[in-house]
């Protein structure tokens, strides 16, 4: 089902709806071929290929000037500001182990839903004791009168957020808007009741989306909370399995893939919670655990998987976490090695991001986090790091790579 989004323009009600070949050429060929060869080439570039049905100018993010080093680094995002004092956060898997960095950073673990770079904000906070922060952009152009228009972006709320929140929406505008304060946006924005939902996924990304129709002056998106801090919905967050880091008061979102596109129809405009298998791929295998086994043996058979490039477990791990704990204390004298491992995609990416190097070992020290929370003595748990030089599964389609982001169970 299709998450509901209210927009509405300065002025006007809400819209609620849910080898190469040497060859002579003659000289007046060559600018043609030029002319005709030129965009082939463009393609061949890491700069990502524009979206010319967006309305929204650099929508995942991914066009960055200037080097990144610390949060509030918004308006690096090529076309993107914030409109209060208040800095939205960027976020890079171009940035090596710093609070900016992807996918794990100051808020949580998260890869991008497309391409390396995603945003952040502040969406509440309790008691309000910190200030919200906001995104804005201003449109390719202005609006067409009378166009109906679906504006969707994508949201995570991040691992480290003890709080979910609801009120998750977009502001159309005709002018930017400008504040030097810190001082929450405040707008008499109507709450449908698409908008009563609490987005608290840490695993996935969710979208949100409506269909608005133009006036023919809005300029410019705003994303943020502009409702009264008194009047959201939260909900309270578990943190998750593997993270040590003391959690935030708050709720912190990443957004992702943020457009502004014409539509003919409403059922034109969806933006369906992504499935796990497009988004971030996890193995994951329905089974019971194998009673006529010995509680070592069990253990021994234990395998927990990661999405890709992360170290913190994913919710989908639980509970064959839980029957790992609960065979080694049926037996106390088992002791594992945990063995970490990574794809070669990953393997690949470490030239790159030397932060990676380690991710084998990191993952199976998150294992060991887990097992010791739930009981099972430290020094009965060794832990080590590999590469990609020992898959479990050879085959390079999707399936098989997350097969061998894993940490395996060995009886010591």
């Amino acid at each position: 089902m299709a998450r509901g989004l209210l927009v509405r323009s300065a002025t006007d009600d809400y819209l609620a709806l849910p080898s190469t070949t040497t060859m002579r050429m003659r000289p007046f060929l060559l600018p043609l071929l030029l002319l005709f060869t030129a965009p082939l080439l463009a393609q061949d570039s890491e700069d990502p290929v524009e979206d010319t049905l967006n309305m929204v100018p650099n929508g995942s993010f991914e066009e960055v000037e200037g080097k990144l080093k610390r949060l509030g680094g918004i308006e690096m995002a090529k076309g993107w500001k914030s409109p209060t004092a208040v800095p939205a956060d960027l976020f890079s898997d171009r940035v090596v182990n710093g609070p900016a960095s992807a996918p794990r950073n100051q808020y949580g673990d998260q890869g991008a839903l497309t391409g390396s770079n995603y945003a952040g904000i502040l969406w509440w906070s309790y008691m309000n004791k910190e200030p919200r922060s906001y995104l804005q952009v201003k449109f390719k152009k202005m609006l067409t009168k009378g166009q109906k228009y679906c504006i969707s972006y994508y949201v995570s709320l991040a691992d480290l957020s003890k709080y979910s929140a609801n009120e998750l929406g977009a502001y159309v505008s005709k002018m930017m808007v400008k504040k030097d304060d810190e001082a929450g946006l405040t707008y008499d924005m109507q709450v449908p009741n698409l908008r009563t939902k609490v987005y608290g996924d840490l695993y996935s990304w969710q979208g949100v989306c409506g269909v608005y129709e133009a006036k023919g002056d809005e300029q410019y998106l705003i994303i943020g909370n502009t409702v009264a801090n008194d009047k959201v919905v939260t909900g309270k967050v578990k943190r998750p399995k593997g993270e040590t880091r003391p959690q935030v008061f708050k709720a912190y979102y990443y957004i992702d893939d943020v457009s502004v596109k014409p539509v003919k129809l409403l059922s034109e405009c969806t933006c369906e919670q992504l499935d796990k298998a497009e988004s971030e791929f996890i193995y994951s295998k329905r089974s019971t655990v194998n009673k006529s086994l010995t509680p070592a043996q069990q253990a021994d058979a234990a395998v927990i998987y990661f999405k890709r490039f992360q170290q913190s477990i994913d919710g989908a791990m639980d509970q064959p976490l839980n029957d790992v704990i609960e065979a080694l204390k049926a037996d106390p004298a088992v002791k594992v090695r945990l063995v970490g491992h990574m794809d070669v995609v990953e393997d690949d990416r470490t030239r790159m991001r030397p932060d990676l190097l380690e991710l084998g070992k990191l993952r199976a020290d998150a294992v060991k986090a887990v097992l010791v929370e739930g009981g099972i003595a430290a020094d009965r748990i060794t832990t080590v790091g590999q590469k990609a030089d020992s898959p479990a599964d050879p085959n390079e389609d999707e399936v098989a790579l997350s097969k061998n982001r894993r940490v395996e169970f060995e009886l010591e």
